[in-house]
């Protein structure tokens, strides 16, 4: 049950908290408990259960309370199964019951004159399930049969292949709360949005383990034992541009590829550069505009001057977010050129851009020092090399890869601000910023030439 905070329920509760503050004998009027991420207030623990350091958990989980009271992200709730038992919910984690605490009788004795006192227990009065309804016209038995514990509740996403998932209400992301059905929810609603930049491209898929690690795979036989067992689809023969030999390679062309990779234990996407029918030939040349640790407005400073250099070059250029600090500039190319003519378009690229920030850039290189630079990467276009993908979910702060307006790249651009709750609203109020990426394309090999030709004395 909500208590909304505008209601005289709420104010009680606060004006009773925030009194009891300062009191010696508040743990005697307010009882506290602490739950573990993603558990309800069924598996909570009493603070007085803690052995050690009692009044320090207190005094931390009281504070919690207070501010959580204040806070505008958190809603309290009441149990309905356990009166008196109080807890919140955040806007971003609607699963786990936080900061559990109820009221000692002595509060309703004490708070009297307060208008609409909240529900108190005794302390050590167990507390009552609430009776078994009888059915009319039969005899009532005497113990019930254990209740079966039911399935969890499947999510009604429309596929065409049947996925059982599994730990739909298990925190994924600690810091935003995101638990498995949301990060589920968000790649069903972003299917369509996603999968163009996915399908048909040979994937890095990352799969968290139980203890958080990152396990990589690139083909079906390290993905599962069994091929028989995956979806229709998620894996196809290419033929290595090095090595001339067939490779098996996962793919990510459907919905029902997407959500699978998600219950597996995948929560972002990375494609290689190639389609799986030319693996030889990238049809995009990608710059990398890392942070390094500085300001974000002087990544910002850096990345729209590799637009003005790539306009004067009459070179087509799109740009994304990486998720987390800096930027990827996106070169479309016409699938003639080979991985290695992309690097070294890259590569001058990035040269030219350095010309202009000879002091804050600096290019990505082996045991080079780098520590409050700007890191200009154009290794990203090596062989099988990988990228998150636009629109992919990119850090534990639940933040997404996004495609921008080259406009939209100013001083005051909040990286933070686009993430999993904000993208499709700004899709469908401003469309796809990378609709017209493959519309114009060049060629690697003459467009680093003719940088070469010209340019290539200022290096």
């Amino acid at each position: 049950m909500i208590i909304r905070k505008n209601t005289k329920a709420f104010k009680s509760i606060v004006e009773i908290v925030t009194a009891c503050e300062d009191r010696a004998d508040r743990s005697k009027l307010i009882r506290l408990y602490i739950t573990k991420a993603g558990h309800s207030v069924d598996d909570r623990i009493s603070i007085e259960a803690i052995e050690e350091e009692t009044d320090v958990f207190y005094n931390l989980t009281f504070a919690a309370v207070l501010e959580n009271l204040k806070s505008s992200d958190h809603q309290l709730h009441g149990s309905d199964d356990i009166p008196g038992l109080y807890f919140f919910h955040t806007t971003s984690n609607k699963v786990w019951d936080q900061n559990p605490f109820e009221f000692d009788d002595r509060v309703a004795k004490e708070f009297a004159d307060i208008e609409e006192l909240p529900t108190t227990r005794k302390r050590g009065t167990p507390i009552k399930p609430p009776p078994p309804a009888r059915q009319k016209g039969k005899a009532q038995k005497r113990e019930a049969a254990p209740a079966r514990k039911s399935a969890p509740k499947q999510p009604a996403y429309k596929l065409k292949q049947k996925i059982e998932f599994t730990d739909l209400n298990k925190v994924i992301f600690k810091r935003s709360g995101l638990t498995k059905r949301d990060i589920l929810d968000y790649y069903n609603d972003m299917a369509d949005y996603i999968l163009p930049y996915l399908k048909d491209r040979p994937q890095l898929i990352r799969l968290r383990s139980e203890r958080g690690g990152l396990n990589e795979y690139r083909s079906a036989d390290e993905l599962t034992p069994d091929a028989d067992e995956l979806p229709a689809g998620l894996h196809t023969a290419i033929t290595s541009p090095r090595s001339k030999t067939k490779q098996d390679v996962l793919l990510c062309n459907t919905k029902e590829h997407l959500l699978y990779y998600i219950e597996r234990g995948a929560v972002d996407f990375y494609p290689q550069h190639v389609r799986a029918r030319s693996a030889s030939h990238p049809d995009y040349c990608v710059i990398g505009i890392e942070a390094g640790g500085n300001a974000p407005e002087k990544v910002i400073d850096v990345a729209r001057m590799a637009h003005h250099i790539l306009t004067a070059l009459n070179v087509p250029a799109f740009i994304r977010t990486d998720g987390i600090s800096g930027f990827h500039v996106y070169i479309p190319l016409d699938g003639k050129s080979s991985m290695d003519e992309s690097q070294v378009l890259a590569q001058n690229v990035c040269k030219l851009i350095l010309l202009k920030f000879p002091d804050r850039a600096i290019l990505r290189e082996p045991g080079e020092y780098s520590l409050g630079k700007i890191i200009l990467d154009c290794h990203l276009n090596e062989d099988q090399q990988t990228l998150v993908a636009a629109y992919s979910l990119a850090a534990d702060t639940a933040t997404v890869a996004t495609p921008l307006f080259w406009e939209e790249v100013t001083k005051g651009l909040s990286i933070e601000k686009l993430n999993y709750k904000t993208i499709l609203k700004r899709l469908k109020e401003t469309g796809d910023p990378f609709d017209d990426l493959f519309r114009k394309k060049i060629n690697a090999k003459e467009t680093a030439a003719h940088i070469e030709k010209y340019y290539a004395f200022l290096f």
